[in-house]
């Protein structure tokens, strides 16, 4: 059913006539989501929400309904309160058990539909304006990545079965280039450049609409690319085979990390063998991460396509590398002296 939610209110007698119910809000996200191609995607400047991003907005869709159903009630925009908002998050964060970052996510998510309909014209709550969103502790996080003698044990494998082959040379490159797996896997011969320093990969960013231009440093990287391209992957495969890869090369100390508990559909902290944490998204920050405090910040985080140096830190972990800095002031220090 097509709901008209720009309708101008009627009038009688000169007044206004409220209505009593608002638009009810899984309406109008049905309606944001089918408009996601048109929108502008705030920070960037561009138009068109993201694969990733418009299912997010599916999950709260799906979240929504299922606490409507929990409770008996319907939603409607003018009808999110303080209330409703603190019940809601209860329901995500005590009934259902979600992490704090996913019940963060969803809250930021429903904020930014009431206030897309607000800028709609349409009634809201005025309590929309004061909910707030949260996240895990940075305490609380626990951070994986491969560091330089890990990556070592890897290039340094023999006889890796052909049907792993391909993951195993996207793995080599994106621990070289540190980009997100997205735009990784979709780079082709046309997006190498030889130039006067070396090998450049010029890259548009997937989720920031950034162009950036990566140099490869390293020289079996650099013979991959030129010689033995790999082939496409899917990402499923490529988070499959490249714990395998990691289980030859021995990465296999035991430490803790969160694994989903296929019984409660939570995750939870336990401990099991490094390589059993491994997914596609370790290349990005064990590439920041061991080059912090080795290259400048700003070169790493032009790169790896963060804006903010506090989220990139965040991203990294701070405790890590500390003296690293403290390395490169140093040396650096004297040219004043």
């Amino acid at each position: 059913m097509h709901v008209n939610f720009y309708k101008k209110p009627q009038k009688t007698h000169k007044t206004l006539i409220k209505v009593e119910k608002s638009v009810l809000f899984l309406d109008y996200l049905d309606h944001f989501i089918s408009n996601s191609a048109t929108k502008r995607v705030q920070g960037y400047g561009t138009v068109g929400l993201a694969h990733n991003t418009i299912r997010t907005y599916k999950s709260l869709f799906r979240i929504v309904k299922a606490y409507e159903f929990e409770k008996s009630e319907k939603l409607y925009l003018n009808s999110i309160d303080k209330y409703t908002a603190e019940s809601f998050t209860r329901f995500l964060k005590i009934e259902q058990q979600y992490s704090d970052n996913y019940c963060g996510q969803l809250l930021k998510l429903l904020k930014i539909i009431l206030r897309d309909a607000e800028k709609s014209g349409l009634e809201v709550h005025p309590y929309s304006n004061y909910i707030e969103s949260f996240k895990q502790k940075s305490s609380d996080r626990i951070l994986h990545i491969l560091n330089p003698s890990e990556i070592k044990a890897l290039k340094g494998l023999q006889n890796i079965p052909e049907v792993y082959t391909d993951s195993y040379n996207w793995l080599l490159i994106g621990l070289c280039i540190g980009q997100r797996v997205s735009d990784l896997l979709k780079l082709s011969p046309d997006n190498l450049r030889k130039a006067p320093a070396g090998l450049y990969i010029d890259i548009l960013q997937q989720k920031t609409k950034k162009a950036v231009t990566v140099g490869v440093a390293d020289p079996l990287v650099i013979e991959l690319l030129e010689n033995e391209f790999p082939r496409k992957v899917s990402q499923v495969v490529f988070n499959k085979q490249i714990k395998a890869l990691c289980k030859m090369a021995r990465i296999d100390g035991l430490v803790s990390g969160f694994k989903n508990n296929p019984k409660t559909r939570r995750k939870e902290i336990v401990d099991a063998p490094k390589y059993e944490f491994v997914t596609s998204h370790i290349m990005r920050r064990s590439f920041a991460s061991n080059y912090y405090g080795k290259i400048e910040t700003p070169l790493l985080m032009n790169i790896t396509g963060h804006s903010k140096e506090s989220t990139f830190l965040t991203y990294i972990g701070t405790h890590q590398n500390k003296d690293a800095l403290a390395n490169l002031f140093m040396q650096q220090a004297g040219v004043i002296w």
